[in-house]
This record gives structure tokens, C-alpha cells and sequence, in this order.
């Protein structure tokens, strides 16, 4: 079965390089300078909006000081047809985990390609998916083990090891994979020295992600991407922005201009290219949040 077959809309989980940068700033604690209403109104004021990322290539991370990647870059688009200027949109280098927690205290929304899930609708809103990415494995040479897919650790007493609070790392818990062989790290150079260390068998994140890592290092090989399977249902990876509670109109607005881009593939492809997407990873256009979030969505 291809990866888009496996990508249609009876599959989807239910109910549960470079254009351009902004200037990249580090992360801080303090509150978001923020004046009264949403952050919709702040930017038709003229006033600067602080966004999220995490340091993950390909989809937002820093080159040469500035954020850059195929989420900043899609959003960065859509933030401009809604009549923002670059200077309005300050990017901000966030701890993965801290990505929805800060919502509303360090910055204003995230683009970091976040996986939308049932358990963070709960907590945030989302945009509708503004692209789609099965997983993958990265392994030693060779594939000692012969892993496969995250049901790979429930059969053995093999090690898996997930960026924490991602969607893999999420999933591996769903499967009852004990806590004792999750091994959690902040980045994915982290897990990368944990495997070459042998406190780990296979790190499961992003087919992208990994295939960029294995072409980068030849101490390590990256397995056929797969679809990982929840409660019998194939949970796909659905990419999109992240909003405050607060902030469904401007959620609605870049949905708006999402659907402009998403009507024109060449288009998104034209943003997205640089930083190895392929058509492959074009959301099937019956997707949205609200069918992935079910009864969380807001």
C-alpha cells in the first residue's frame, strides 16, 4: 500500500532550503508584550505577534540566526496575506514541551509543524493540517534488531526512543510499551547519541526527519516510513499551526488563506520544496482539525 492510499480519509485518526527568514530570538519567560483582545487585533493594530518553534529540521529550526523551515515558511505566507509585515512576526525558540504550555504567557501562537492530536485539542486550537508525514524508525546499520514499526518494541524487549511530548512519544505509551523502554529526549541529536550509545535500539519520529539524519550521518540507517496503528486505527501525522483558546479568529482567518494555498499544489510546493517535501506530504483536502480533534476541537 503507498503512503498516500494510506493517507485517505477513511484512514484518518478520529476522536481521538530557504526562503527568507524572520529574526530568530531565544526563548524567555517573560509574559507576551500583549495589549487587550485577540492576537487577530494585534495585528491589524501593526503591533509584533510572537510565534513558537522548536528546533526540528525540516519543519522550523534556526539557520544563521533566523527561524526558517517549511512551517515558518507556509505561515509566514498566509500571516502575509492577511496583511502582516515581517517586522510584525517575531519568532521564538521554545522548548518542543513548552510549545502549548506557554501559549498566551511566552508567545502568541507556534508554527512548528505540530502533529494535531485529540489530547491537544484539548488544550489549544488548530489550524486545519497544512501537511501529512507517516513515521519512521532510525536504527544502527543494518537493523540489528530488524525493527519495523513501534509495535517492533512491544514484541521484543527492544528500547525505543521519542522526542518527549511529541506524537511518538504519545504512542508508545498507547501501546503499552513499558515506561522502562521509552527513552525520552529533548532533540534528536539527544536520541541520536543514545542509539550510537546502545541505551536505545531505534528512535521512531518523523520519516522526514530521520531520512534527512541518515543522509547526514552514515552511522546510522533510517527504516521504510510506516503508519503507526492505535486501537486499530492508523494514527497520520497532520502538521499544522497552534492557537490560544482566545484566538479562533485568527485560527479561521488562516484557514482561509490556507485553503487559497492548499487549492493551488504548485504553489504549495513552491514553499515547501526547498525543505524536501514532496507531493507525497499534501494534506488530502477532506482533512481538517475539527476531524482529527472530534468532540476537543474548539
Amino acid at each position: 500500500m503507498t503512503a498516500q492510499l494510506r493517507w485517505s480519509r477513511r484512514n484518518l485518526f478520529r476522536g481521538g532550503l530557504i526562503a527568507g527568514g524572520a529574526l530568530a530570538v531565544p526563548s524567555l519567560l517573560s509574559a507576551c508584550s500583549s495589549t487587550a483582545g485577540s492576537t487577530l487585533e494585534k495585528l491589524e493594530n501593526g503591533e509584533t505577534i510572537r510565534i513558537a518553534y522548536a528546533d526540528e529540521v525540516p519543519f522550523a529550526y534556526t539557520e544563521g540566526g533566523q527561524a526558517v523551515g517549511q512551517s515558518v515558511n507556509v505561515h509566514r505566507e498566509l500571516l502575509r496575506n492577511l496583511g502582516a509585515s515581517d517586522d510584525q512576526l517575531e519568532f521564538v525558540l521554545t522548548d518542543w514541551g513548552n510549545l502549548i504550555d506557554q501559549l498566551g504567557s511566552n508567545h502568541d501562537m507556534v508554527v512548528a509543524g505540530m502533529f494535531i492530536t485529540p489530547e491537544r485539542c484539548q488544550n489549544a486550537v488548530f489550524a486545519n493540517p497544512d501537511y501529512v508525514m507517516p513515521d519512521a524508525l532510525l536504527v544502527l546499520p543494518g537493523n540489528p534488531l530488524g525493527l519495523t514499526d513501534l509495535d517492533s518494541f512491544i514484541e521484543s524487549d527492544a528500547v525505543v526512543g521519542v522526542m518527549r511530548g511529541t506524537s511518538e512519544h504519545e504512542y508508545a505509551r498507547a501501546l503499552e510499551i513499558p515506561e522502562d523502554r521509552i527513552n525520552p529526549q529533548e532533540n534528536l541529536n539527544a536520541l541520536v547519541q543514545e542509539l550510537k550509545a546502545g541505551r536505545l535500539d531505534g528512535i521512531a519520529l518523523t520519516a522526514i526527519n530521520l531520512t534527512l539524519q541518515a543522509d547526514a550521518d552514515p552511522e546510522v540507517e533510517v527504516t521504510p516510513p510506516f503508519v503507526p496503528v492505535i486501537d486499530g486505527e492508523e494514527k497520520i501525522g497532520a502538521g499544522a499551526a497552534v492557537f490560544q483558546e482566545k484566538d479562533t479568529d485568527l485560527r479561521d482567518r488562516v484557514n482561509e488563506e490556507l485553503d487559497k494555498l492548499l487549492a493551488d499544489q504548485d504553489k504549495w510546493m513552491g514553499l515547501v520544496k526547498d525543505f524536501h517535501f514532496t507531493e507525497d506530504y499534501f494534506p488530502p483536502a477532506d482533512m481538517t482539525a475539527e476531524s482529527i480533534c472530534g468532540e476537543d476541537y474548539k
